[in-house]
């Protein structure tokens, strides 16, 4: 990886169509995110604009204005991605620049279907369909987009409005309340990556027994092979957060059942939420994050619900989420367009060479993120942010 425009291109297409693929030499930074949380990717580019843009105008920013973005490690496959520009951030000239030439623009944008998840409304009604039923209906009729990876779910809703709401918010209602065809277990996220489309449940994707994600190999800490491609260039640990223990522990959600007209109340706990999804952790199940006894606040909370299976499916969905935020590794790397968010990882600590050292980190790791950057002048050019989660150990502390 000599120079970036060995990994890179990148080409601003204007209203009409017309295509202009910029150098390399005028990128200033580029990079850009897939998270499991977020429906859509999202990014920043900074480049010096040598062609007049600033004061004659071919690139303004409208609503059908697109960057395109090739990217990946030389003798592969490239990436080829194409996002909406979202906003102009910045307009101005260089320090000791004219006005014509080397202006510096800051551009944000977003996928190509951001506007139709967060903007676009329509009215429609569903009876007696299943969950995934109505979220891959709301994919193809209003997004426009197909899943590449996609978890059927159990729940059918009896009535089902969408009530001009967007596809966004429509998602995370309904999500909540479902449980995967395959695991039972509920946990839903809905995220595009560099693969494509992806509903799914935390459950059936940070499984331990599920393939490692490409490039191969195990990710090392090495000063004798800085090359390698899975070499660790630096990391960093955000702790676990205590005072999250008190939500976790559990409590009441109580709700109304309009057809038989009564009230109901639903316990949870943290040893029986754990309980529930313990054989899909990143690690093993007898050893979790926090002490298994833990107990919290009896706190009563009105659900607006009527049936008690999507209580339990809302509150196991939020647990698992929050639950596996607790502990998360963000590891700095040479880039390669193989990684995604959404994959499975398993890192070579020191502390797996020796069982006098503690044990705790040893073991395999899901993708939560991936921010892919490019710098011109800082090597390695291409390189990549993994946000990881492991929410158990492998082996108890030594």
């Amino acid at each position: 990886m000599n120079n970036l425009s060995k990994t890179l291109a990148v080409t601003l297409i204007n209203k009409d169509g017309d295509e202009f693929l910029l150098s390399t030499g005028t990128i200033e930074n580029l990079y850009f995110i897939e998270d499991i949380y977020s429906f859509c990717m999202v990014g920043k580019l900074s480049f010096l604009d040598t062609g007049g843009i600033f004061e004659f105008g071919t690139f303004w920013g409208w609503d059908d204005e697109k960057i395109r973005i090739t990217y990946g490690v030389p003798e592969s496959s490239d990436i080829i991605k194409e996002y909406n520009i979202y906003k102009i951030a910045k307009q101005a000239p260089s320090t000791g620049s004219k006005m014509q030439t080397n202006n510096l623009v800051e551009v944000l944008f977003v996928s190509t279907s951001y506007y139709n998840w967060h903007y676009k409304q329509y009215s429609l009604s569903f009876k007696d369909k299943k969950i995934s039923y109505i979220l891959n209906h709301i994919m193809q009729h209003m997004i426009g987009e197909e899943f590449d990876t996609f978890e059927a779910t159990n729940e059918t809703i009896p009535y089902f409005y969408t009530g001009l709401l967007s596809p966004a918010e429509n998602f995370k209602y309904l999500m909540e309340r479902a449980t995967g065809i395959e695991t039972g277990k509920a946990g839903y996220v809905c995220f595009e990556n560099s693969v494509g489309w992806n509903l799914v449940s935390l459950p059936k994707i940070m499984n331990n027994s599920n393939e490692l994600m490409e490039p191969e190999g195990k990710y090392v800490f090495s000063a004798s092979n800085a090359w390698y491609q899975n070499n660790i260039l630096s990391f960093e640990r955000e702790g676990i957060d205590n005072s999250s223990r008190q939500q976790l522990s559990g409590g009441f959600r109580t709700g109304y059942d309009m057809l038989r007209k009564k009230n109901f109340t639903e316990e949870f706990t943290y040893k029986e939420s754990r309980k529930d999804v313990e054989d899909s952790f990143m690690g093993d199940s007898q050893y979790p994050l926090f002490d298994p006894n833990i107990t919290g606040q009896e706190k009563y909370i009105k659900t607006g619900e009527s049936d008690e299976t999507f209580v339990k499916n809302i509150y196991n969905s939020n647990w698992i989420k929050q639950y596996s935020n607790q502990q998360l590794i963000s590891i700095y790397l040479s880039g390669h367009e193989k990684r995604h968010a959404g994959g499975i990882i398993e890192i070579e600590w020191n502390s797996n060479m020796s069982e006098e050292l503690n044990q705790n980190f040893t073991g395999k790791y899901f993708v939560k993120s991936v921010i892919n950057y490019f710098y011109k002048e800082q090597k390695p050019f291409y390189n990549q942010k993994l946000v990881l989660m492991k929410n158990s150990y492998d082996r108890i502390i030594t």
